[in-house]
Protein backbone atom coordinates (compact mmCIF):
# COMPACT_ATOMS: atom_id res chain seq x y z
CA UNK A 1 0.00 0.00 0.00
CA UNK A 2 1.33 3.86 -0.91
CA UNK A 3 1.13 6.73 0.70
CA UNK A 4 -1.14 8.40 -0.99
CA UNK A 5 -2.64 10.38 1.73
CA UNK A 6 0.83 12.47 1.39
CA UNK A 7 -0.69 13.89 -1.95
CA UNK A 8 -3.21 15.62 0.09
CA UNK A 9 -0.91 17.54 2.52
CA UNK A 10 -1.36 21.27 1.82
CA UNK A 11 1.71 22.65 -0.10
CA UNK A 12 2.99 26.23 0.25
CA UNK A 13 1.77 28.00 -2.54
CA UNK A 14 1.62 31.40 -3.09
CA UNK A 15 -1.74 33.16 -2.87
CA UNK A 16 -1.30 35.48 -5.51
CA UNK A 17 0.02 33.29 -8.20
CA UNK A 18 -2.45 30.72 -7.65
CA UNK A 19 -5.46 33.71 -8.10
CA UNK A 20 -3.90 34.30 -11.15
CA UNK A 21 -3.32 31.25 -12.58
CA UNK A 22 -6.95 30.39 -11.91
CA UNK A 23 -8.02 33.98 -13.50
CA UNK A 24 -5.80 32.74 -16.66
CA UNK A 25 -7.75 29.54 -16.91
CA UNK A 26 -10.46 31.47 -16.71
CA UNK A 27 -9.89 33.71 -19.99
CA UNK A 28 -8.57 30.92 -21.82
CA UNK A 29 -11.29 28.51 -21.31
CA UNK A 30 -13.53 31.48 -22.03
CA UNK A 31 -11.52 32.43 -25.45
CA UNK A 32 -12.50 28.37 -26.16
CA UNK A 33 -16.41 28.58 -25.81
CA UNK A 34 -15.67 26.55 -22.64
CA UNK A 35 -18.11 28.65 -20.53
CA UNK A 36 -18.95 26.22 -17.93
CA UNK A 37 -15.24 25.19 -17.10
CA UNK A 38 -13.96 29.54 -17.59
CA UNK A 39 -16.91 29.86 -14.73
CA UNK A 40 -15.14 27.47 -12.27
CA UNK A 41 -12.28 28.95 -13.22
CA UNK A 42 -13.76 32.17 -11.85
CA UNK A 43 -15.81 30.99 -8.70
CA UNK A 44 -12.18 29.69 -7.45
CA UNK A 45 -10.36 33.00 -8.23
CA UNK A 46 -13.34 34.19 -6.16
CA UNK A 47 -12.70 32.03 -2.95
CA UNK A 48 -8.95 32.58 -3.39
CA UNK A 49 -9.52 36.22 -3.36
CA UNK A 50 -12.11 35.80 -0.48
CA UNK A 51 -9.87 33.71 1.31
CA UNK A 52 -6.97 36.48 1.61
CA UNK A 53 -9.76 39.19 2.08
CA UNK A 54 -8.54 40.70 -1.46
CA UNK A 55 -11.09 43.13 -2.21
CA UNK A 56 -9.34 44.28 -5.58
CA UNK A 57 -9.53 40.81 -6.75
CA UNK A 58 -13.09 40.60 -5.69
CA UNK A 59 -13.95 43.36 -7.46
CA UNK A 60 -12.03 41.62 -10.46
CA UNK A 61 -13.79 38.49 -10.26
CA UNK A 62 -16.94 41.02 -10.49
CA UNK A 63 -16.01 42.57 -13.09
CA UNK A 64 -15.48 39.81 -15.11
CA UNK A 65 -18.37 37.55 -14.02
CA UNK A 66 -20.55 40.66 -15.33
CA UNK A 67 -18.43 41.24 -19.02
CA UNK A 68 -18.49 37.73 -19.37
CA UNK A 69 -22.01 37.33 -19.33
CA UNK A 70 -23.13 39.95 -21.48
CA UNK A 71 -20.63 38.79 -24.12
CA UNK A 72 -22.09 35.35 -23.73
CA UNK A 73 -25.64 36.76 -23.98
CA UNK A 74 -24.21 38.66 -27.22
CA UNK A 75 -22.68 35.62 -29.23
CA UNK A 76 -23.92 32.29 -27.24
CA UNK A 77 -27.35 32.81 -26.69
CA UNK A 78 -28.14 29.18 -26.67
CA UNK A 79 -25.50 28.06 -24.11
CA UNK A 80 -28.03 27.33 -21.36
CA UNK A 81 -26.78 30.02 -19.17
CA UNK A 82 -26.91 32.79 -21.36
CA UNK A 83 -30.25 35.07 -20.17
CA UNK A 84 -32.67 33.45 -23.07
CA UNK A 85 -32.39 30.38 -21.72
CA UNK A 86 -31.66 30.85 -18.38
CA UNK A 87 -35.01 32.74 -17.79
CA UNK A 88 -36.64 29.99 -20.30
CA UNK A 89 -35.67 27.81 -17.32
CA UNK A 90 -36.75 30.68 -14.36
CA UNK A 91 -33.18 30.05 -13.43
CA UNK A 92 -30.60 32.60 -13.06
CA UNK A 93 -27.25 32.48 -14.73
CA UNK A 94 -24.39 31.58 -13.23
CA UNK A 95 -22.28 34.36 -14.31
CA UNK A 96 -24.82 36.63 -12.66
CA UNK A 97 -24.90 34.42 -9.51
CA UNK A 98 -20.89 34.81 -9.46
CA UNK A 99 -20.62 38.38 -10.11
CA UNK A 100 -23.59 38.71 -6.94
CA UNK A 101 -21.17 36.24 -5.03
CA UNK A 102 -18.43 38.63 -5.26
CA UNK A 103 -20.51 41.43 -4.68
CA UNK A 104 -21.74 40.05 -1.36
CA UNK A 105 -18.25 39.32 -0.30
CA UNK A 106 -17.00 42.83 -0.75
CA UNK A 107 -19.68 44.43 1.52
CA UNK A 108 -19.10 42.05 4.11
CA UNK A 109 -15.23 42.91 4.06
CA UNK A 110 -16.19 46.56 3.71
CA UNK A 111 -17.89 46.31 6.38
CA UNK A 112 -15.46 43.81 8.46
CA UNK A 113 -12.76 46.91 7.47
CA UNK A 114 -15.13 49.44 9.01
CA UNK A 115 -17.81 48.61 11.00
CA UNK A 116 -19.51 51.81 12.16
Amino acid sequence: MTNSWRSFRPEHTDANALFAAFMALNRKAFAAGFYNTAYHALAAALYGAHARQDAEGLAQVERLAVEQFAVIDAIAPAYEYATQSAEASELPSIFTMLARQAQAMLLRLAHKHDPA
